[in-house]
């Protein structure tokens, strides 16, 4: 606890975060169809310098790795795991939200912000639609929002055909190329 206080009193624009960070809570309560689609109109990613730093508190460790292999392969953004010489920028962690009907969210918040896998539904899916969770969260981390049915960014993400392997679809690609160049 104490590295995510120290966190947050280094982030220079802490309020910008926190309002953005209700915008984001606020999402999650919207209905598909008033989803916004495409880049995230807000600030809110947790993207610092050109990469995203991640602390491990997960299990569900193959589809972590799945999801930052995925959006590593774009590049610009290098995402990685967190060091001794750093500090998070996303805790991604697992939380028993029982039966919510939200398999996964992140969360824009003050300090390291948050992907939270829930394990009521995870534990039954397969290894595939757990990708796909993790694959979606970390596209939010990134500053994407919602995105059409043929893509990884698509809101039942876990839902999607099959066919798609839970890889970055070209939606996908071209909107982060949109926000982050090559």
């Amino acid at each position: 606890m104490e590295q995510r206080e120290s966190a947050f009193r280094r982030r220079p624009a802490w309020t910008m975060l926190m309002a953005s960070g209700m915008l984001a809570a606020s999402a999650l309560f919207a209905t598909p169809a008033a989803a916004d689609v495409g880049i995230a109109g807000s600030a809110c990613n947790a993207v610092d310098g050109g990469e995203l730093v991640y602390d491990d508190f997960t299990k569900y460790n193959d589809s972590l790795n799945h999801a930052v292999n995925q959006w590593n392969a774009l590049n610009p953004i290098n995402v990685r795991a967190d060091d001794a010489w750093s500090y998070s920028d996303v805790d991604v962690s697992d939380s028993n939200d029982g039966g919510n009907g939200t398999v996964a969210y992140y969360s824009c918040v003050g300090g390291a912000d948050d992907i939270v896998m829930n394990t009521h539904y995870l534990d039954s899916y397969s290894t595939s639609r757990d990708h796909a969770a993790m694959t979606h969260e970390f596209g939010h981390a990134i500053g994407l929002d919602h995105g059409p049915e043929v893509a990884v960014m698509d809101p039942y993400s876990t839902d999607y055909n099959p066919n798609m392997n839970n890889n970055l679809q070209s939606w996908d690609i071209s909107t982060y190329h949109s926000k982050w160049g090559y």
